[in-house]
C-alpha cells in the first residue's frame, strides 16, 4: 500500500525568531529639506561603513511606524547625538524639540554646521510667531547651548 504524503505542512517544533533589533548607536538630527540629499546622507553612509548603527529617518522609519514614538525611542536609545545645522534649521519645530530632548539626554553631541555660521543660529521667526514664548525660549536657549559645542563646518557646495 502506498502512503499519500501529508499535504499539511510540519512546523518546526520551536519556531525561529529573528533576533532583536540593534538600538541605534547614533541619531542624526536634521533639516531635510536642507540636508538629507548631501551632508545627513554623508554622515549616515559613513557611519554606516564605520560599523555604526545610526539613525536617519528616511532609512530608519519602518513603513507603519508611528513618527513620534520611533523618534523617541531611537533618542533615548543612542549613545550620540549628531546635529546637523542648516540655514532653514531653527524654521522645525521637529528638529528643534529633536534637539532639546537630545540635550536632556546628557548624551554627547556632535555639531555639523552645514552652509551656516553657528552665530547665525537662530529660531526662525516664524516658529516664534506660531509658539508661546516659553516654548520658543526653550529652543532659543537649546541652540545657544549647542553653538557652544565645538562642532564641524561642511559646505555643501565644495564638500
Amino acid at each position: 500500500m502506498i502512503r499519500k504524503a501529508s499535504l499539511q505542512p510540519q512546523l518546526p517544533q520551536h519556531r525561529f525568531m529573528p533576533p532583536p533589533m540593534k538600538p541605534h548607536d547614533v541619531f542624526i538630527n536634521h533639516r531635510g529639506v536642507d540636508t538629507k540629499a548631501r551632508a545627513a546622507g554623508l554622515v549616515y553612509d559613513s557611519l554606516c561603513w564605520g560599523g555604526f548603527h545610526p539613525f536617519l529617518d528616511a532609512e530608519s522609519l519602518k513603513p507603519g511606524e508611528r513618527y513620534p514614538e520611533a523618534i523617541d525611542k531611537a533618542i533615548h536609545g543612542c549613545e550620540v547625538g549628531v546635529l546637523i545645522f542648516s540655514p532653514n534649521y531653527g524654521e522645525s519645530m521637529s528638529c528643534l524639540d529633536e534637539l532639546i530632548q537630545l540635550m536632556e539626554t546628557g548624551k554627547p553631541l556632535v555639531p555639523i554646521f552645514c552652509d551656516i555660521e553657528p552665530s547665525k543660529l537662530r529660531v526662525g521667526e516664524r516658529r516664534v510667531q506660531r509658539s508661546s514664548a516659553e516654548q520658543a525660549k526653550k529652543w532659543a536657549d537649546a541652540l545657544e547651548e549647542a553653538k557652544g559645542i565645538t562642532g564641524l563646518r561642511f559646505n555643501s557646495y565644495t564638500g
